[in-house]
């Protein structure tokens, strides 16, 4: 065989052969991937593969996009694209667990009907622009069917989270069942007037309210507590073992309650105890290494205004730090349960909370400004006005508080003793007929733990004020004005998942910061702020100037409300003065904008050419060396 033929075979050869690799890899290898990017764009969590290798049916997504109508949108197409990879991620990890369709839909279409039936809620960019559909639905083997109506390019860091809860949803479509424990009004099965978050915690979830005289805790996902009345030593026990065996729940306390000061007297005909102002969950917080003092925060930066009297009697608004917001900026933007929040939360006679650092996992999920102050419980509840608080202020210290904390790993019991003895019956009155002999437990009492049997999963709040009406609630709209309900919902929802979802936090998105780019920007921003200064400056200068010529008598009059008034010789070299700074001032702006601009362009260059051209040139350069050595040595041998 001559060379020349036995070349042609091996090239046909090796291109067989890499076709067929390639049909074998992506027939049998579609799962395995390598991801080399920075932030891990294309590798799931742990939680969402947990939550991949448990379905136990086919689940199909199907995403609506139109491509045509968002091509006038670069950011949405890139995050579409991006909306796009996770999804096949998805499939490519769930052994043909999860189908992956996409539909691409045109106005007027088909599809068009499809999307809109599904509930997909079109984006438009103008008023007259066609309308842009990017959602997803899901759909399991017996037509369940739960979707995303928007999928925001501002959430992409909870893309992930999104698409494993719409899984996880088919896979479990029941509602997260609650229990709550509450000495106030949020019974969302009570008739009459509901509070806003009672209302919504009913629509969303299966809520259990427990009895005051409760003994046992059903099996439910999540345990709420919301400022409890006095619990006896058998509850708080049932509350240990509840915790240590299920792991998950919702708690918040209040040092000084307003909702259920306004509530002692609200009926005084009802057998019940009042609700005690203050309310804790020892021994308990003990044994997790939290704490929270009988004492109130207040938070002079973030005060909210409220309706007083100052010092002379006359009805006014000043801001009382006994109630004060913490903004959006100030709330935990990884946790899934506070970074969806846009309207802060606020909050009235709060406390704070510390810990010990025990191995215990405690993430702050709601703080403060640096600029607060203690006071204790008692005095709070006593409202001193906003002027009587800001005397008493110190003019040094404040720190930072803690409301609302995060608390995970595995947890001691409070009782290592077991369970408490019972406590004694009160002795019956003379005359009256003895008690009937207690009725012996329907079954074996469950061995008690000692150690949680699984990490869990505590939100800890020192406020129970924050779910009252007048605290978030519009009273003239009923619309919510900040997230309160919202962050309360979201840690129970959260908590109601699986560990597999519990365990996700927010990713980094996909479009990295420039950051030479945005710090050029920002120098270029000052330097127009700068002299835009420095020229509104010169304009005061200038009116001022005109305003003695005037005092002077040497003006025209013009600017004293004389319009007929021509202006004097001095007034038209002032204004021509200034005219040509402005004129100069601006052309100095122009140049710094072209400047930027340049800069840019020459940085963009610079990247092109070391990201594309660079390695291409090495390589050329590398096979020349190369190609001249082996000349040389040739003619050396030669």
């Amino acid at each position: 065989m001559s060379a020349r033929r036995f070349a042609l075979l091996a090239a046909l050869a090796l291109f067989v052969a890499f076709i067929s690799a390639n049909v074998v890899a992506n027939s049998w290898f579609r799962s395995w991937r390598i991801d080399l990017t920075e932030n891990h764009l294309y590798s799931l969590s742990p939680g969402t593969k947990r939550t991949l290798d448990e379905l136990s049916e086919p689940v199909q997504l199907t995403l609506y996009y139109s491509r045509d109508a968002a091509a006038v949108s670069p950011q949405l197409q890139a995050y579409a694209g991006r909306v796009r990879e996770m999804l096949q991620t998805f499939q490519a990890r769930s052994h043909g667990k999860v189908r992956f369709v996409e539909v691409d839909v045109e106005a007027f279409s088909e599809a068009e009907d499809d999307a809109v039936a599904a509930g997909i809620q079109p984006i438009r960019l103008s008023e007259n622009s066609d309308p842009i559909y990017l959602g997803l639905t899901g759909a399991n083997s017996i037509d369940d069917r739960v979707g995303i109506p928007s999928l925001d390019p501002s959430r992409e860091a909870f893309l992930e989270y999104e698409i494993t809860r719409l899984i996880y949803e088919l896979e479990n479509p029941e509602k997260t069942s609650v229990a709550l424990i509450t000495s106030l009004p949020l019974n969302p099965a009570a008739p009459g007037t509901q509070s806003a978050f009672a209302a919504e915690l009913g629509r969303l979830m299966d809520v259990t309210v427990l009895t005051p005289d409760f003994t046992e805790i059903p099996d439910v996902d999540v345990l709420a507590i919301i400022h409890p009345g006095q619990l006896t030593q058998a509850q708080l026990y049932a509350i240990d073992q509840f915790i240590l065996r299920k792991g998950r729940a919702f708690i918040a306390l209040d040092p000084a309650s307003l909702m259920a000061e306004q509530t002692a007297s609200f009926n005084p005909m009802n057998p019940a105890p009042p609700a005690p102002s203050g309310s804790t969950l020892e021994p308990l917080l003990s044994a997790w290494g939290v704490t929270m003092a009988p004492t109130v925060v207040l938070d002079l930066e973030n005060a909210l205004d409220v309706s007083t009297q100052d010092p002379n009697g006359q009805p006014t608004t000043a801001p009382q730090p006994l109630f004060f917001e913490v903004p959006a900026a100030q709330l935990d933007r990884d946790d899934l349960m506070t970074a969806w929040l846009q309207r802060g939360v606020n909050f009235g006679l709060a406390g704070g909370f510390t810990w010990r650092e025990d191995g215990l996992e405690v993430q702050s999920l709601i703080r403060t400004s640096g600029r607060t102050m203690r006071m204790p419980a008692a005095e709070a509840l006593a409202r001193p006005s906003p002027y009587d608080v800001l005397r008493m202020w110190p003019q040094t210290g404040g720190r930072i508080e803690t409301v609302a904390i995060h608390l995970s790993g595995d947890l001691p019991t409070a009782f290592p003793q077991g369970r408490p003895a019972e406590e004694p019956a009160p002795a019956p009155e003379a005359g009256a007929a003895a008690a009937p002999p207690p009725a012996p437990p329907a079954q074996p009492a469950a061995q008690p733990l000692t150690r949680s049997a699984s990490p869990a999963q505590i939100v800890l709040v020192a406020d129970a004020d924050f779910l009252a009406d007048d605290f978030y609630i519009d009273p003239r709209s009923g619309a919510a004005g900040a997230d309160n309900a919202s962050f309360a919902l979201n840690a129970i929802d959260v908590l109601g998942g699986s560990d597999a979802l519990v365990s996700l936090r927010s990713r980094a998105p996909s479009l990295r910061r420039m950051a030479l780019v945005e710090e050029m920007e920002r120098d270029a921003a000052r330097r127009i702020q700068r002299r835009q200064e420095e020229l509104q400056g010169e304009l005061s200068d200038t009116e001022a100037r005109l305003a003695q010529l005037q005092a002077r008598g040497h003006g025209s009059g013009f600017f004293s409300g004389e319009l007929g008034a021509e202006l004097t010789p001095e007034e038209n070299a002032e204004i021509e003065r200034f005219r040509a700074r402005v004129l100069e001032v601006r052309s100095e702006l122009r140049q710094t904008e072209r400047n930027l601009r340049g800069d840019i362009e020459r940085l963009e260059a610079l990247v092109v050419f070391i990201n594309v051209w660079l390695g291409p040139l090495l390589v050329a350069c590398a096979g020349l060396f190369l190609f001249w050595r082996r000349q040389r040595r040739g003619r050396a041998r030669a």
